[in-house]
């Protein structure tokens, strides 16, 4: 039997958060970002895509699209709160789960699913019981790979459940237009389009040599994906090398409280998956891509472990400021590495803590004490001694 992964999203999951705090919001436009000039929207409703309101889009643009448009402001403790609510009732039916970002994971059920009658009574089983223990709507994507499932979850919305098998791809996953492709960024598309790739399917039949001038060295996996063939892993946080968040936005970033949540939300889901693993880490990797295209990386690695979102938050912005005012932001990334579980973490211990300015005679008699011996002593104690 060949595996099964389910691709579960929470649809519209900040702007589906806040109707759960305040019911008289169901049903109507709501964006999630602050409510002042220069702003940009975080996640909107569904009544409110409607209307052409988009993540990413400036909050003016997005009100002029739609006047009776309600703006609420980010609750990270809200967010972080349904967001582990979330994956522990993903995580009680297979431990096999990737987490994509706070509200999307990958999960493997090929086991547990053998226990239903029919396959797709455990993503509706899923379904139901998130909406009704959280009063949140997700889609399911079920597949038999990651890349498949990622697809199919995308293409029903709200509340969907969408099988794709790879026998079907030349159905339903051709004709969508190359830029709905999972991985393909908005830079490559023009260059796509120019060379006649409109569609996934057009993408399937390329060269994956000819692919690499647009591709660079993933050409061929594109070309694999775009035929429904993905041999990428479930990644468990156990398991993992470094945790890291990021997120691409359609229009860059300028204002600087904007670029702020930003990371900010980024961080809190760092934080919440280090810790959901029991690890923590010293080293702290920003990477952002500017409006102009140029990318940069920083990193830098602490004394000590973390696994604190203010301290890894305060880390990130001093490494951002170096790019403050240059250009719009349009993607950024933040990871925690150099992890290690945290019952394996040794500290130091600094018997001279309480000593302000010791000298050496206080250090040599500070160990002495806690050795409880007399074998420490100053180069002209031992001359002496001669």
């Amino acid at each position: 039997m060949a595996q099964i992964i389910f691709h579960i999203d929470i649809n519209a999951f900040f702007a589906s958060a806040h109707t759960i705090q305040e019911p008289a919001l169901e049903g109507k436009p709501v964006a999630v970002c602050s409510n002042h000039r220069g702003s940009v929207i975080t996640t909107a409703s569904y009544p409110a895509r409607v209307f052409g309101v988009q993540s990413a889009m400036p909050l003016a643009h997005a009100k002029r699209l739609c006047p009776d448009l309600i703006v609420v402001d980010m609750d990270f403790e809200l967010y972080q709160d349904l967001s582990k609510k979330f994956f522990d009732i993903i995580r009680s039916y297979s431990t096999k789960l990737q987490q994509a970002s706070i509200d999307e994971c990958y999960v493997d059920v090929t086991e547990v699913i053998k226990t239903y009658d029919k396959p797709l009574d455990l993503a509706s089983e899923i379904q139901q019981r998130v909406l009704k223990e959280l009063k949140l709507p997700i889609s399911i994507g079920v597949a038999p790979n990651k890349f498949l499932a990622k697809m199919a979850s995308d293409m029903l919305k709200p509340m969907g459940i969408t099988v794709l098998r790879i026998r079907e791809v030349d159905k339903h996953l051709w004709p969508l237009p190359i830029h709905e492709m999972h991985g393909i960024g908005k830079k490559t598309v023009p260059r796509l389009i120019e060379a006649g790739i409109t569609t996934i399917g057009d993408l399937a039949q390329q060269d994956p040599e000819k692919m690499r001038q647009f591709l660079g060295i993933n050409a061929q996996s594109f070309v694999q994906k775009a035929n429904g063939i993905d041999y990428s892993i479930i990644e468990t946080e156990s398991t993992a090398k470094s945790i890291g968040q990021s997120k691409t936005f359609t229009n860059a970033m300028t204002e600087l409280d904007e670029i702020r949540h930003a990371i900010m939300v980024e961080v809190s889901e760092v934080e919440r998956r280090v810790k959901r693993a029991d690890m923590a880490g010293k080293t702290i990797t920003f990477a952002l891509r500017m409006e102009n295209f140029k990318t940069a990386a920083r990193s830098v690695t602490l004394d000590s472990y973390v696994d604190d979102k203010n301290l890894i938050f305060e880390r990130v912005m001093s490494l951002y400021d170096e790019f403050d005012g240059q250009d719009g932001i349009s993607f950024i990334s933040v990871s925690l590495s150099n992890l290690v579980y945290k019952d394996e973490i040794v500290e130091q211990l600094n018997i001279f803590d309480d000593l302000e300015n010791p000298t050496i005679n206080d250090i040599i008699s500070r160990l002495n004490d806690e050795l409880k011996t007399n074998v420490f002593k100053t180069p002209r104690d031992l001359l002496k001694e001669q």
